[in-house]
């Protein structure tokens, strides 16, 4: 019995190693007809081997005729079971059987587009386009043509909105698009409007992420840039005539213009205002707080709002409690209160650069300390004046 039990098992064995030796030939041979004779003829050559393996015990002679079936069925799969052996070191050379990724190519459409051809590059975009639906470079390629090389802001525009359309879009690709079209609308179009609804897009696509934070930022600060666009088109540089005998003119210099921080922090306020989510603006006047008004609650209380915006980045954030120590030392000589702020960023972020220079500064925390006190003013006593242009007496 046990004798028995013992052939069954190395049969099925046999029959396992087989059927996982046929099946990765079938998936790595070129032409699967002839791999299909070769197992018929295989299979027949077992039961053969088999039927002399069991006849074989009554008569030992018989198990002599086991040879021949042996020596067919291995010239028959010798190639395959050289090429599964050899394929590691074959593969380094010629790259193995594994098929290639498909992936589009748009080298063709970018030579072209630097030809000037922009209408056959268009026509290369499109046909990779075809093949590769929803590829979000190519899209990207072809509205920037169409933008920037055509000046056809409304193709542009249909382009990224059928992009936006794509179900598999990333966030990050989403932002980006979204972010070039505004970019567009206002270098091209010169259209403000156009690109703060492109930009309100984001948030309303991705609220409460890093990417409507971020539009928010670019929509604050939308007035600025056109402001600033408008005067730099319309400024006119004129050439004035030299002045003569500037060293004896006896009207004195004109004085420096007087900084208004009282005005400066009005404007600051309605900027906020109407854009709460303006950081850049935020922290100026926390800074104009602490260093013109000498109101160290009122920067600590701004800086405190920018620190607990959601989803800002670890760099923002460590920059700005750097900021509250920077203030607390240089303003309150506080250090228990730049102290604190460092070990925030420790605790917010542990194990990270903005850790590491809060604790190499946590160390040099006295040193800043010292640095950064005021000197006081030591009376020298009273002197007589003009003593030595005195002339000596008698």
């Amino acid at each position: 019995m046990w004798s028995h039990l013992f052939d069954t098992l190395c049969l099925i064995l046999a029959l396992a190693v087989l059927a996982g030796f046929c099946f990765r030939c079938y998936a790595r041979s070129d032409d699967r007809r002839v791999l299909i004779y070769k197992l018929a003829a295989s299979l027949g050559l077992a039961l053969i081997m088999l039927l002399l393996l069991f006849v074989g015990r009554r008569n030992p002679k018989l198990l002599l005729l086991f040879i021949i079936p042996f020596v067919v069925l291995s010239f028959i799969w010798l190639p395959n079971l050289v090429e599964i052996i050899l394929s590691p070191l074959t593969n380094a050379f010629d790259g193995g059987s594994d098929e290639v990724e498909a992936k589009p190519f748009y080298f063709i459409a970018a030579a072209k587009r630097i030809k000037g051809l922009h209408q056959e590059a268009i026509a290369e975009v499109r046909k990779q386009l075809e093949k590769f639906p929803g590829d979000v470079p190519g899209a990207m390629l072809l509205a920037a043509i169409q933008a920037e090389d055509l000046h056809d802001l409304p193709a542009a525009q249909a382009t990224i909105n059928e992009l936006l359309e794509q179900p598999e879009l990333t966030p990050q690709e989403t932002a980006t698009a979204l972010h070039t079209l505004a970019d567009w609308q206002l270098q091209q179009g010169r259209d403000a409007a156009a690109a703060r609804v492109s930009l309100e897009r984001i948030a309303l696509t991705l609220p409460d992420s890093q990417f409507s934070h971020a539009a928010e930022q670019r929509i604050a600060n939308l007035d600025g840039v056109v402001a600033t666009r408008e005067f730099r088109e319309n400024v006119k540089f004129e050439v004035r005539p030299r002045e003569h005998d500037i060293g004896l003119r006896q009207n004195p210099p004109s004085e420096p213009a007087i900084f208004d921080a009282d005005l400066m922090a009005t404007q600051y306020v309605n900027q906020l205002e109407k854009h709460p989510a303006d950081t850049g603006t935020r922290e100026k006047l926390a800074v104009l707080y602490a260093e013109h008004f000498r109101r160290l609650d009122l920067a600590t209380e701004q800086l405190e709002q920018l620190i607990a915006v959601p989803d800002e980045t670890p760099k923002h954030v460590a920059r700005w409690l750097n900021l509250l120590a920077t203030l607390h030392v240089g303003i309150a000589n506080d250090e228990a209160g730049a102290r604190k702020a460092l070990l925030r960023v420790v605790e917010k972020f542990p194990k990270s650069a903005h850790a590491e220079v809060a604790t190499l500064r946590l160390a040099n925390l006295r040193n800043e300390l010292k640095s950064g006190a005021v000197t006081p003013i030591k009376a020298l006593g009273a002197y007589e004046k003009d003593v030595g242009l005195k002339k000596p007496a008698g």
